[in-house]
């Protein structure tokens, strides 16, 4: 008698907690589960309303594990927020928590290989792909949790309730995120406390809705996710797409173990940079408000105000080259370099835009420090559990489906922004706000970087054989592998001597701050979406025509960019370049019309999609191939020598390493190149990759290439 396969065991797992933060006390306090038949099982377990600590029952997390060892799919919406949070639940009764990445499903990696550009929190992907509305079930939870923290206010005034500036919560913000279509739900405070009203009815208040609403709203969402990936797997694999959602899965782990180990700061050089910058603001705020007149009483946070409007716009009589997506006359850093090299450098106008600008600078730098200690923590060493003063920990938290491209996103603080740009500061020599992160004591960093991989992208895929040469021969005249002094000849062939071979490196040196600025700007305008249309490039190059003369010259990436958009056109979205090791067929899809444009679509967006995109690609099967390898060295090494990625930002990837003996240190960094560099092979583009060692901090660097 043939044997009867053995049916498999699904299971779909939601958290409910006390905040977002895990490194700051944050933890689940209910876990509901729901089975193939949509049958919930769930675990509520009481909050200490003093402290926000959450007692669980140990055989409650038996039950847990065996139920999770048990299941053959394990479904969640948004894995690796409930992982965590189950990570330090266990961790908090001395227990390690056992998960099996190869079990585990994501609705949310899910709904954005659909949908790109969508709404993928779970309420907007229920009513997109289930026509049910869950919202109605929040709304009711929501009523009657802050009707609870009402009460608690007023009469439990030792109950921590709460609200943005907890220290335990510093991610607590008020009102609604602007990120819900990139996968977040509402995150005002009521949210986190929502095992209040159970709380309320045992001090003899409330209704006795109160003591289910949660229990029944939590159950509604793990339901709710098992039915959602039931239709999004069936629609996954009807597309061709399910090699490639598992190959996107396999980052998940990876980014969960960078997120784990944080990254260091150190305080004194943060407290350093920060006194420096505010006092270099201060005086360049003086200096605006003694040009303006008496117009500017107090200068604004952000650098703009209408009282600086007034300043630049009547006072100085100044008209800007750009406008405000509402009309308005801009004022943006392109706006005011465009000030500061065409008015008399020694006008008061002038003065005041660049004072104006370097007061900017500082004081978003200081904003961003901010962010810094808002968040950080304090160190513990790998061999002591005791702090160290003079140093943080910073627990960036990353949204791998943050954009609608396959860019990660960051928060909290936001680590794609770490800037390397060197502010300079009076009397002093500048500083990037990287200076203040780095290795730890008796560690030592590695930064890996793609070289210009979404310039090699579309050049190589193109067979753009002028920008090529820059890429094969980056030390040969004339352009020394610069495409920025490549477009510079483009525009000012009368700029540089032909005949010397370093003829446009004089001519950079010359320009620096004019002309071969301008160039860069321009660029960078053309890379960020700058439409020819617009003239926004053009004016940034400060050469009339400029984009067009560009794009005149590099004809084969422009068929490229036409092909995209017809496709795009087409179909509504465009494919990163085929993974051969995944699909020698399909690309990631990537949605280029959205509600910004209507029905068309921006003839920049499909080239821009395409190319990030496919960078993006490259990056993440760089992590997970650098993962393995640190993973299987880890495995014969004592915890206080292990290597850790610490950083993934754009085309960049940050190692943490014990220092070591230079050679062996070098070996690994060097395997780990290799290993990136695969990534090249696999789309049939080479990728370089650069490696910087840092010693002391991440803004100071010596090359190892």
């Amino acid at each position: 008698m043939p044997k009867i396969p053995r049916k498999k065991i699904q299971v779909s797992v939601d958290t409910e907690c006390t905040g977002l933060d895990t490194n700051h006390g944050a933890r689940p306090f209910l876990v509901t589960t729901c089975n193939a038949e949509l049958e919930n099982t769930w675990w509520e377990w009481p909050v200490i309303p003093e402290t926000r600590k959450v007692s669980c029952k140990p055989e409650d997390l038996d039950e847990i594990q065996r139920l999770l060892d048990c299941a053959d799919e394990i479904v969640l919406q948004n894995a690796k927020f409930d992982y965590e949070m189950l990570c330090k639940l266990f961790a908090d009764r001395g227990r390690e928590f056992l998960w099996d990445w190869n079990k585990v499903h994501d609705t949310l990696i899910a709904g954005h290989l659909l949908a790109s550009n969508s709404p993928h929190d779970l309420t907007s992907m229920v009513l997109q792909y289930l026509d049910v509305d869950v919202q109605p079930y929040e709304n009711e939870m929501k009523e009657i949790v802050l009707e609870a923290r009402r009460w608690a206010k007023n009469n439990r005034e030792e109950w921590r309730i709460a609200k943005v500036g907890l220290p335990e919560m510093p991610s607590a913000r008020s009102g609604k995120t602007k990120a819900k279509a990139k996968g977040a739900e509402e995150t005002g405070p009521w949210k986190y406390d929502c095992w209040l009203p159970r709380l309320v009815i045992e001090e003899g208040e409330g209704e006795p809705t109160w003591e289910t609403v949660t229990a029944e709203y939590a159950n509604v969402d793990s339901s709710s996710t098992m039915a959602l990936w039931q239709v999004q797997k069936q629609i996954i694999k009807e597309r061709g797409l399910w090699k490639i959602y598992l190959e996107r899965m396999k980052v998940l782990p990876v980014v969960c173990k960078m997120e784990a180990v944080g990254v260091t700061i150190n305080c004194s050089r943060t407290t350093r940079v920060k006194t420096l910058y505010g006092e270099a603001a201060e005086s360049y705020g003086r200096v605006c408000k003694a040009l303006s007149g008496g117009l500017i009483e107090e200068m604004p946070k952000g650098g703009n105000s209408n009282a600086v409007k007034e300043t630049v716009f009547t006072k100085f009589g100044l008209i800007s080259s750009k406008k405000t997506k509402k009309g308005q006359p801009s004022m943006d850093k392109y706006v005011l370099d465009d000030w500061i090299a065409t008015l008399p450098p020694h006008s008061k106008a002038a003065v005041f835009i660049r004072n104006l600008r370097d007061y900017r600078q500082r004081k978003n730098a200081l904003g961003d420090i901010a962010s810094y200690e808002k968040f950080w923590l304090p160190h513990k060493h790998f061999t002591s559990e005791a702090p160290l003063s003079e140093w943080a920990s910073l627990f960036p938290s990353v949204n791998i489906t943050g954009t609608n491209t396959l860019r990660f996103s960051s928060s909290n603080p936001n680590s794609q922004q770490f800037s390397k740009q060197e502010i300079a500061i009076t009397s002093e020599e500048g500083y990037s706000l990287r200076y203040c992160l780095g290795p730890g004591p008796g560690r030592e960093w590695y930064s890996l970087d793609a070289a210009n991989i979404e310039l090699r992208i579309p050049a190589y895929e193109a067979g753009e054989q002028a920008m090529i040469a820059l890429f094969e021969k980056p030390d040969e005249p004339p352009y020394f592998g610069s495409n920025h002094l490549f477009f510079f000849n483009i525009l000012h062939p009368e700029k540089w001597d032909h005949d010397d071979p370093e003829g446009l490196l004089k001519a950079k040196k010359e320009f620096v701050t004019t002309w071969y600025a301008w160039t860069k700007n321009g660029d960078f305008a053309v890379q960020y979406g700058a439409q020819e249309s617009s003239g926004t490039a053009d004016r940034t190059y400060h050469v009339p025509g400029a984009q067009a003369k560009i794009e005149k010259k590099l004809q084969q990436i422009k068929k490229l960019s036409n092909k995209l958009i017809e496709q795009a056109g087409k179909t509504g979205y465009v494919e990163t370049l085929p993974d051969k090791t995944v699909d020698p067929n399909r690309g990631y899809p990537l949605i280029c019309r959205g509600n910004k444009w209507g029905h068309g679509i921006s003839p920049t967006i499909p080239l821009n999609y395409h190319v990030q995109g496919t960078a993006m690609q490259w990056m993440c099967k760089a992590m997970v191939r650098c993962q393995a390898y640190i993973d299987n060295l880890n495995a014969t090494r004592k915890p206080e020598r292990y290597i850790y990625i610490v950083l993934q930002v754009h085309d960049e990837l940050v190692f943490d390493l014990p220092k070591d003996k230079p050679n062996r240190n070098k070996q690994i960094v060097d395997n780990l190149r290799k290993l990136m560099e695969q990534g090249g092979d696999d789309i049939g583009i080479p990728t370089p990759v650069n490696i910087e060692y840092h010693p002391n901090n991440w803004g100071e660097s010596v090359s190892l290439n």
